[in-house]
């Protein structure tokens, strides 16, 4: 009369949740890193610059 419950579908979205779980916390890292490289390189490009024209209006 009861038909027996099967569990392999609910073991894949599970999977699958987690996976895409793991992908978001990724893209936030990725977003996060990508974020202080442009920072760090904004820095060392205004530093450059300046440091080129000082060097520049000394000669």
């Amino acid at each position: 009369m009861f038909k027996k419950i099967d569990n392999k579908g609910q073991s894949s979205a599970e999977v699958i949740l987690l996976i895409g779980g793991l992908l978001v916390i990724i893209l936030f890292v990725a977003s996060y890193i990508t974020n202080i490289i442009n920072t760090t390189q904004n820095s060392f490009k205004t530093l450059i610059t300046q440091e080129r024209d000082f060097l520049i209006n000394k000669i």
